[in-house]
């Protein structure tokens, strides 16, 4: 018979607890709970909740003057003015874009024109097909801006160039709808 089994049963052939084993099966560490006093249990879950109904209470009053900010009369307004501005350039635009034709952005030269690209994505992205590769367009759109009088977009044009052969090229004026005033359309608050 194996030593080690023989100091780990009695004589009746039944375990007997080791010396791995202590008291009721339960190991030498304290739980938690009686390591710290209940007392300060209580005072940091109590902070705890105090900590959340404050946060939820500041985001509440943030959320209600969000809400106040963008029903007030002057963000309707500013909106209103915003949607007119797009709606005039995708108009001015598709006058200048046959249904089924490509077009292309031109290359931006400066960081301006970035906003330019951004302006008509805006106003044509959800109906226009853009060339791949760009040479391969029917018509290349920019914008053409502080333009004074009727016919344009908050003194905005949509400027359509169709490229022809020997370089040549074919520069129309889009139309059809405009929007009195001057400047891009106010930046929506934040």
């Amino acid at each position: 018979m194996n030593t080690s089994a023989a100091n780990d049963e009695d004589a009746n052939g039944s375990l007997v607890a080791s010396s791995v084993v202590i008291g009721e099966g339960s190991s030498r560490r304290t739980p938690l709970g009686s390591r710290l006093p209940r007392t300060l249990l209580y005072v940091c879950s109590f902070a705890v909740v105090i900590l959340a109904v404050v946060g939820l209470g500041v985001q509440a009053v943030r959320g209600n003057r969000t809400v106040s900010v963008q029903r007030s009369a002057h963000t309707i307004r500013d909106a209103s003015l915003d949607n007119a501005f797009y709606s005039c350039i995708a108009i001015q635009a598709h006058s200048l874009v046959m249904p089924g034709q490509s077009i292309a952005f031109r290359p931006p030269v400066t960081l301006t024109d970035f906003g330019t690209i951004v302006t008509l994505l805006k106003a044509v992205g959800s109906w226009a097909t853009l060339a791949d590769p760009p040479s391969s367009a029917a018509v290349t759109l920019n914008l053409r801006n502080y333009v004074a009088g009727p016919g344009a977009c908050l003194g905005t044009q949509v400027i359509g160039i169709y490229p022809h052969a020997h370089h040549k090229v074919t520069v129309r004026i889009g139309s059809g709808a405009s929007v009195a005033g001057k400047g891009p359309p106010p930046a929506p608050p934040l």
